[in-house]
């Protein structure tokens, strides 16, 4: 294609190698000159899919050629220019996609066409998938949702032709204020950059502090430094009558913005709560829910690319819980012995919100400040995204360790004084049955009374938290994903055991959270199952395990086999030679036998027994007779062992009514000790976990990925 916006992905051009050019002003102007490797690397090529996919979230990109070829050169239209970001750290600029481009482009021209501001439409133009908003006349991108993270923005009118990235506006305007003024109107000549003997003809001549650009044609623009070293390479080139070599420049950005390149509405938002060690590193759980949000736009690019009419979005929100809270007033800090102070910072800043929660005196500072964010940032949301809950939007959780329990708290109300509760009717149950015993009975009676003066200062205490605090959350939660969760324990110090029914009443009812999923590593030391609290009995089954995002042939969840643990199977072919316990055998026969049965050493020691019983004489001995008794002993715990495993297959019968523990695989040639120390935090960046997240916030695309 060759018309005024050049030819893309055509290498370097006639003009020669940019980076024959470089010179001291590359650390001046990095991005004028581009290193020798970033050069053979982008050389030819356009933005990789994973460059473009930086501009969260990865919507549709329209592939089409830039516009019809023109024949005359004009202004550029809004669609041929395109605004990009650039955060502090980032080598290169990313493109906004169309849509976004051109409301900030129109917002631009309308602030250059104005003399007043307040004449303009001050609306914030909300970008990247609507995380993000933009300031047009600070030339700034900022979170919505959270505080930090922000970027420049500029506009891009011309580009390098080797990579596409942009020449900072305040160099590309002047380029296309010459560039118009000189070429407006003239016929765009045909070039197949095809090599030229002898100079080219310079038609115009731009001049900046570091380089300069030279126009031999209205479709052929190059750039050359003006560092003492390119001066110095171009004086011995000419002389050696080679020509020299400078940077091919393209007017107009390489695809055609349009509206329709826009992301889908929400449908699903996902609250992504950290657990402990956020005081440590305030704004790890921004970085932590992008990384996830990446990696879930990852899947569902790889695996459901091909959905035509995808309407379904789902948009992850990052919740800070920790990052203003003082808690003790930094006390703590001051009783901290000297002696490896370090190390005992770190467990005040990470370790120690669990004792924080734990405690009587903060536990409602935290369980209130989680739960307000959750309602500012769901409130912010609806504000900005008005047809959310019209069309029926759903809220999910994904709560990492502590995050998780508080979470739990929440949703379900719980609260220390309902255990008051609870324990008020016990005594008055227990008055009722000991009514007869008029000690116990006055002991009782004053103990209620105490209790009532306590039980009304704590309603007060409640109702002005209440108050103070505002309702509780002001949505429904659909699906709550529970990451290296110590919620288990928390639960069964509370005194949750199980009920034997198989529902997940009596732990989360359904009109709270419709779903609840526990999603653990094998080796992570802080995580803990869920299932065994409601079914006993399922200490003995394996969870599920989660399939890895690159499988192919992905069987159902709900389709899976249950399994029991091998330890608990009667055959010795599912133990290891090492004797350790090998997984993977079916729940059909999952009770343990007799340790009468699994034990052939036992089994010797009774053939004994019957062989000295035989030859037993009338003079029996002492020995004899202890060992009778003990035969009878065994027989009659053989006979309670009987009963019992009749009584657990009973209860094996009964199953849950949805699985709600699953395990992440093993890596191969991974150490345990390794493993231990960083899957707690490995959650985020995993794919399977991701893929995971993805197939149940869109149940649909399950059916759709089945055999993909």
């Amino acid at each position: 294609m060759t018309s005024e916006f050049g030819s893309l992905g055509d290498g370097i051009g006639s003009s020669g190698n940019p980076s024959s050019t470089r010179s001291s002003s590359d650390k001046l102007y990095p991005s004028l000159f581009p290193s020798d490797d970033e050069a053979e690397e982008d050389n030819g090529s356009e933005f990789s899919l994973d460059r473009e996919a930086r501009a969260t979230p990865p919507l549709v990109r329209l592939k089409n050629p830039l516009f019809p070829k023109k024949e005359y050169v004009d202004k550029l239209r809004p669609e041929e220019i395109r605004w990009f970001f650039k955060q502090d750290g980032d080598k290169e600029w990313t493109p906004f996609i169309g849509y976004d481009s051109l409301r900030i482009e129109c917002r631009y021209r309308a602030l250059q066409t104005v003399e007043d501001e307040k004449e303009i439409d001050t609306d914030v133009i909300l970008v990247r998938g609507g995380l993000y908003q933009v300031d047009v006349s600070k030339k700034k991108c900022t979170p919505v949702y959270w505080s930090g993270d922000e970027s420049d923005i500029t506009q891009g009118l011309w580009f390098y032709e080797y990579n596409g990235q942009p020449l900072e506006d305040t160099y590309g305007i002047d380029i296309e204020t010459e560039h118009v003024a000189k070429f407006l109107g003239h016929k765009i000549e045909e070039d197949h950059h095809s090599p030229h003997k002898g100079p080219r003809q310079v038609l115009h001549v731009k001049r900046f502090n570091d380089f300069y650009v030279e126009w031999n044609s209205p479709s052929e623009t190059n750039l050359y430094s003006e560092a003492a070293s390119s001066r110095f390479v171009r004086g011995f080139k000419k002389k050696l009558g080679m020509q020299k070599a400078g940077t091919r420049l393209l007017r107009g950005y390489k695809y055609e913005a349009v509206m329709d390149d826009k992301p889908a509405d929400i449908s699903h938002l996902v609250f992504v709560i950290h657990g402990i060690g956020q005081k440590m590193e305030t704004g790890n759980i921004v970085k932590r829910s992008k990384e996830l949000r990446e990696k879930v736009s990852q899947m569902k690019a790889r695996h459901f690319c091909l959905i035509e009419n995808d309407s379904q979005r789902a948009e992850f929100l990052p919740v800070e819980w920790r990052s203003n809270l003082k808690l003790d007033g930094d006390m703590v800090d001051l009783i901290t012995p000297h002696k490896m102070r370090g190390m005992r910072s770190l467990l005040n800043n990470s370790a120690m919100d669990i004792l924080y929660y734990t405690s009587p005196l903060y536990r409602s500072e935290i369980t209130h400040s989680l739960q307000n964010e959750l309602n500012r940032l769901f409130e912010m949301f609806c504000a900005r995204n008005p047809y959310f809950q019209v069309n029926g939007g759903k809220v999910s959780i994904v709560a990492h360790s502590l995050g998780a329990v508080i979470s739990y708290d929440i949703i379900t109300g719980w609260n220390p004084i309902q255990l008051y509760d609870q324990f008020v009717n016990a005594v008055i149950e227990d008055e009722q049955q000991d009514s007869d015993s008029s000690d116990i009975k006055n002991e009782i009676h004053e103990a209620r009374q105490k209790a009532t003066v306590v039980e009304s200062l704590l309603k007060d205490v409640q109702e002005k938290h209440k108050l103070k605090c505002g309702p509780t959350l002001s949505f429904t939660i659909e699906n709550m994903f529970c990451l290296g969760s110590p919620l288990a324990v928390f639960l069964a110090l509370r005194g949750y055991r199980p009920q034997g029914k198989g529902t997940l009443d009596h732990i989360m009812p359904p009109s709270l959270c419709k779903r609840l999923f526990n999603i653990y590593h094998p080796y992570d030391p802080v995580a803990y199952r869920l299932e065994p609290l409601i079914l006993k009995h399922y200490s003995t089954i394996m969870p599920l395990p989660i399939h890895r995002f690159d499988n192919k042939q992905k069987e159902p969840y709900h389709q899976m086999r249950t399994k029991a643990y091998a330890a608990f199977k009667p055959s010795a072919d599912k133990i290891t030679d090492k004797g350790d316990p090998v997984e993977g055998a079916d729940t059909s026969d999952s009770s343990p036998r007799a340790s009468r049965e699994a034990s052939p050493a036992r089994n010797q020691g009774f053939s004994v027994f019957k062989w000295l019983k035989g030859k037993e004489s009338e003079d029996m001995s002492a020995e004899l007779k202890m060992l009778e008794k003990m035969e009878e002993d065994v027989q009659e715990f053989e006979k309670h062992l009987k009963e019992r495993k009749e009584a657990l297959q009973e209860i094996d019968q009964t199953d849950l009514e949805y699985r709600i523990d699953y395990q992440l695989r093993e890596a191969s040639f991974s150490s345990s000790y390794i493993s231990m120390l960083t899957s707690h935090t490995a959650y985020w960046s995993d794919r399977d976990v991701a893929f995971f997240i993805l197939s149940h916030i869109h149940p649909e695309l399950q059916d759709l990925n089945d055999g993909h």
